[in-house]
């Protein structure tokens, strides 16, 4: 396949689904297409198929398409069912599925996935020593972002379950209504409160990898 290097050559499919574990999970799949429009304008119009596959097990899902930090690579298939197949089959030529990853939700948002929202994400991939402090630490960051004026950002953080090389790590996510609010919560690291916010986390956690994203809601069960 012929890829052609820009911003939007990968494109991350995101379910929030109840799974066998005891909290909700989130399940993403990253992939490569050399026809980003056309790869979102099939899963718009597919999405319905996919919602009467999963029923109440997918609670919401949407699409991302990387600002910064895209990758190559893989092949894969993601669902099962007749119709689902039929509608993948529409667009198996001009996609690459580059991985899979499931991650355990162990700070979920206060705020609900509506259908056609977008959000810009600030995502950064660590391995934390202490999980538990960390998310505290995040927590207050956090708290500390809404008194100085960013009560409009939210961080979520997921944990990667199960086998493969992300498994046990964390994800961070800073989520915004706009990249513009997004860029200027990142601007105002230079400032006193972030600095204090952030200084923690250098000795809690290692990280591995970040990459900014625009990410739209395609379907929810609300």
């Amino acid at each position: 396949m012929n890829k052609i290097k820009s911003n939007l050559l990968t494109v991350f499919i995101c379910f929030f689904a109840t799974t066998a574990m005891a909290q909700p999970g989130l399940s993403v799949f990253t992939i490569n297409t050399d026809d980003a429009t056309g790869y979102l304008k099939w899963l718009t119009e597919s999405t319905p198929t996919f919602v009467d596959a999963w029923g109440d097990s997918v609670v919401s899902s949407g699409i991302c398409s990387p600002i910064s930090g895209g990758e190559d690579d893989g092949d894969d298939r993601a669902f099962n069912d007749e119709a689902s197949l039929k509608a993948i089959s529409k667009i198996s030529k001009k996609r690459e599925i580059k991985r899979r990853d499931i991650y355990n939700v162990v700070k979920p948002s206060n705020s609900s996935y509506s259908a056609g929202v977008t959000l810009a994400q600030y995502n950064l991939l660590s391995r934390p020593n202490d999980m538990s402090k960390y998310i505290k630490t995040i927590e207050a960051m956090e708290n500390a972002a809404s008194e100085n004026g960013f009560d409009d950002i939210e961080f979520v953080v997921f944990e990667g379950f199960g086998a493969g090389d992300w498994s046990r790590m964390a994800m961070a996510s800073i989520q915004a209504p706009s990249i513009e609010r997004l860029g200027a919560f990142m601007d105002a690291r230079q400032s006193d409160w972030m600095a204090e916010s952030m200084s923690a986390f250098p000795s809690m956690r290692t990280p591995v990898r970040d990459w900014f994203l625009l990410c739209t809601t395609l379907s929810s069960v609300e």
